[in-house]
């Protein structure tokens, strides 16, 4: 079981995670991540009939195992030369609505700013 849970982990690295840069026409690098999740399951059990076990008698064994990888794009982050953005990926039309409202707050502070 060590074994396979070294094998699994070592299929989540950072570039997985975090990918490669790339760079726009603009000069604008994009840096995509994801959400990783990972589960691992196993047991098993001695079956047939409940009795005295002598030395040396073993009852038969079943067991298996199952694993689960998703990996699910989440964002990207645009680093422009001027500001970073984190851009989100996600199907909750409440995160999407913290996300704007926290770029209004931002637009509005930076005019504030300005202003001054």
């Amino acid at each position: 079981m060590e074994k396979t849970a070294e094998k699994l982990t070592s299929l989540v690295d950072v570039n997985t995670v975090i990918g490669k840069p790339v760079v726009t026409a603009s000069g604008a690098q994009v840096i995509p991540f994801t959400k990783v999740t990972m589960g691992y399951l196993s047991g098993g059990g001695e079956y047939g009939e409940v009795k005295k076990i002598e030395d040396g008698e073993c009852l038969p064994f079943a067991g298996g195992a199952g694993t689960v990888i998703n990996v699910k794009p989440a964002g990207f982050l645009i680093d422009d030369g001027v500001e970073c953005r984190l851009v989100r990926i996600t199907d909750d039309p409440l995160d999407g609505l913290i996300e704007k409202a926290s770029d209004l707050l931002n637009k509005l502070v930076r005019r504030e700013d300005n202003a001054e």
